[in-house]
């Protein structure tokens, strides 16, 4: 185990930031945590709330003059939330090691940091409104209501337990030939959303029917958008690198998922609209 080391996370109030938190903490490192909580929640940090060595701090990373105070206290940053905004510049500033999943912090890797992209990643504490495919398609099962398809459902994605991200963060952290260098944080398995909604349903033992529907951009039914929304996801050269590989299978990652939805308080479901009648970029599932 490392030496204890203070890690200052951003967006750690929010689904992967709060995981890695709990991890840190359990480490026996100090962690302190800026969020704003536009998306993140205290609720997250409720295991950890009460650790002497988590310190929670309400603010912006765009705020400089916070963002810089907190980096000048802390051994390494990780940057989780949604912009860079003054963050990376004082993790440079300071000499500080940064890992950023920030979307526009790709450029950093010419200074040392470690950037990394998530795939689809699943567990407990992820919002409804951030919900990914997986648990949008197991939470209809579960409820009885239709599964959605959109296109042919020949769209391939992998999905990734929040548990085995956090442990590809870590090793990052951990190891001296992360930085200036891009990572995928994504699961081993692809498949086909049509073969992933048959699944739901095998492994729930839902009836729930498949609905298909056509790709929507713009309220036009749109084909080409399966190929151009693919991103191709590579986790090889983290695995080549920190040895990393997902501890949890795509079916454990989907029983876990169905166990948490059966445990859920009933919701209301959003209905099926006809696609002529859904805003822009309603039916992008």
């Amino acid at each position: 185990m490392p030496a204890p080391a203070t890690y200052l996370v951003t967006g750690g109030a929010g689904f992967i930031g709060s995981h890695l938190a709990d991890a840190l903490l359990g480490q026996g490192h100090t962690v302190v945590v800026l969020d704003d909580l536009s998306t993140g929640a205290r609720a997250n940090l409720a295991a950890a709330w009460s650790d002497p060595r988590l310190r929670f701090v309400r603010g912006s990373v765009l705020d400089e003059r916070l963002a810089g105070e907190l980096v000048g206290r802390c051994d390494s940053v990780v940057h989780l939330a949604p912009v860079t905004g003054a963050v990376g510049a004082a993790a440079l500033l300071h000499g500080r090691k940064l890992l950023t999943a920030a979307a526009d912090g790709r450029g950093e890797t010419a200074v040392g940091a470690t950037v990394v992209r998530h795939g689809d990643t699943v567990g407990p504490r992820q919002s409804p409104v951030h919900a990914t495919l997986l648990t949008r398609l197991v939470r209809r099962a579960v409820a009885g209501e239709p599964l959605a398809v959109h296109g042919d459902g020949g769209r391939t994605c992998r999905f990734l337990d929040v548990a085995d991200a956090v442990t590809a963060l870590i090793a990052l952290l951990a190891h001296p030939g992360a930085g200036g260098a891009e990572f995928d944080i994504a699961g081993t398995e692809e498949i086909a959303v049509l073969d992933l909604a048959e699944r739901v349903l095998a492994r729930s033992g839902s009836a729930s029917p498949v609905r298909h529907f056509p790709h929507v951009v713009d309220r036009v039914p749109h084909e080409a958008y399966r190929r151009a929304a693919a991103r191709a996801l590579d986790p090889a050269p983290l695995r080549d690198l920190t040895g990393w590989h997902p501890a949890r299978g795509l079916d454990e990652v989907l029983d876990a998922a169905i166990a948490r939805a059966r445990g859920e308080a009933p919701v209301v479901l959003p209905g099926l609209r006809a696609p002529a009648a859904s805003p822009a970029g309603q039916h992008l599932g």
